[in-house]
């Protein structure tokens, strides 16, 4: 893939992640992709980001499903 290439998809990622509200960190992550680090750097850093957030989008998904003995 050519660099510029990558250099748009790191920036349209960047972009994307930042409207959905992204984490400075993943973002920094993210515009790192093409640039600064490796494609090996940029993968492992983001499974990494992801194993120490599931933990938190699991808890936001449980924590918003209401109780089944709120309405009793």
């Amino acid at each position: 893939m050519a660099e510029d290439t990558k250099a748009k998809i790191a920036h349209e990622l960047y972009e994307t992640v930042r409207k959905l509200g992204g984490s400075s960190d993943l973002l920094s992550i993210i515009g790192c992709y093409g640039d600064t680090l490796n494609d090996d750097d940029v993968l492992a850093r983001l499974r990494e980001w992801n194993v120490a957030h599931e933990v938190s989008r699991h808890a936001d998904r449980t924590q918003s499903k209401p109780s089944p003995h709120e309405n009793l």
